[in-house]
């Protein structure tokens, strides 16, 4: 019938109205959901050059003693000028990285009775890809430009597991792979390590301070069986985000425990195998299978059986996530900087060869970012083996007919 038909000037314009309330959208789900985002401080980057450089102060040297400090008789000093402090800096250089990408095209004709029932369930979609995609982009840079690296493997020393320092950067793996899971215990002793060694902040709220340990539930699980943590004893630390005039708690970390807050990572990098310098060759997590119309994604075997696992141990102010100035809000439409998810736009043109008659549409996006390296060893992916989950099952001692 010609009144249930959707022209594509209609269709266009729906989309191009709608942009704004996706974009909240996604901003939405990002806060609420996302454990990555929560970690990292946000801001702008100005205008001002391709490559910018940042120089990150570091702590100063007194030229006295801290094991055993000496002072002189004041009445002696005359003259003298004492020790000459000195300062330094460690400079690291970012820049704006960006991706593109393309919806299906969409041919008005064939959806033209349900377009907006089908383009909400789109929306939806969208939603969860961006946070996936979020996820894995920021996970992978923290992965990558990390300062500390750790492998859980009992035959070594737990200094000897470490790799990198204060204010390295793009730190390796030690060069062995790791024999054992992760426990409460080593991170109690790698947070203590980071904040007493390295001199790294924990995370504050208003009520407790914590470094956040970002793994699979699995590994969760294992720390909460081990802890017999209770209910009554646990916080939930939270940030906000402005999205217009609405404030959003963000994504909670449960605990904290001894000062470890956890979150889950509900896609971690997984592996089988290093490569010749002992650096792991990571699995996708996903696979591409056709479906009965078009192509879908499915969980990967490979990575679901995987025999390692990477895991996260965080503190304060170890980067920012940057994004373009222009992408601070648009008219009234305001959202914290480091939600923006960059363009998403709705594009029909008409041609003069295969959309004459501008029977199609397609969405593009584009997302764009840069990490400000601040505090690099803040950050700890630590490397350990996967065991096989206790299910509790037990075999029965007689079968039912023997009841």
């Amino acid at each position: 019938m010609a009144g249930e038909c959707i022209t594509p000037d209609v269709a266009s314009d729906f989309a191009s109205r709608d942009v704004n309330r996706i974009v909240g959208k996604i901003g939405e789900v990002l806060a609420r959901k996302s454990p990555w985002m929560d970690v990292l401080g946000g801001g702008t980057l100005p205008n001002v050059s391709e490559v910018v450089r940042s120089v990150v102060e570091e702590q100063a040297s007194l030229g006295q003693s801290l094991a055993s400090p000496s002072f002189s008789a004041d009445a002696s000093l005359c003259g003298t000028a004492g020790q000459l402090a000195q300062v330094g800096a460690t400079e690291y250089q970012y820049q704006l990285m960006s991706v593109r990408g393309r919806g299906p095209r969409v041919c008005v004709k064939t959806t033209r009775t349900a377009f907006k029932g089908s383009y909400i369930q789109a929306q939806l979609a969208l939603e969860k890809k961006i946070l996936q995609f979020t996820n894995a982009d920021i996970r992978y840079q923290l992965y990558s430009l990390s300062g500390v690296k750790a492998v859980c493997n009992t035959n070594y020393s737990f200094d000897n597991m470490l790799s990198g320092g204060s204010q390295q950067i793009s730190v390796p793996f030690n060069n062995f792979l790791p024999n054992a899971p992760v426990s409460f215990k080593f991170l109690w002793r790698l947070a203590s390590t980071l904040r007493e060694d390295f001199l790294v902040d924990a995370f504050e709220s208003d009520t407790t301070t914590m470094f956040k340990w970002i793994g699979s539930v699995e590994g969760i699980e294992r720390f909460r069986e081990y802890l017999d943590v209770r209910e009554d004893l646990r916080a939930f630390v939270t940030g906000h985000y402005t999205i217009g005039e609405k404030s959003l708690n963000s994504y909670a970390f449960q605990g904290p425990w001894r000062n470890i807050g956890f979150g889950i990572d509900s896609q971690p990098l997984r592996f089988n195998q290093v490569d010749a310098n002992g650096q792991p060759i990571l699995i996708e997590p996903e696979i591409a299978v056709a479906t009965t119309r078009g192509v879908a994604a499915r969980i990967n075997p490979a990575w679901r059986t995987a025999l390692y696992e990477i895991g996260f141990l965080i503190g304060a102010n170890s980067f920012e996530r940057l994004v373009p100035e222009s992408y601070t809000g648009e008219g009234t439409f305001k959202y914290a900087p480091q939600l923006a998810m960059g363009e998403l736009q709705w594009t029909y043109f008409r041609d003069n060869d295969c959309n004459l008659f501008g029977d199609y549409g397609q969405h593009i996006y584009q997302i764009s970012r840069a990490y400000r390296p601040i505090r690099p060893h803040a950050v700890v992916p630590v490397m350990y083996q996967r065991c096989p989950s206790d299910t509790g099952l037990l075999s029965c001692s007689s079968s039912v007919s023997g009841l």
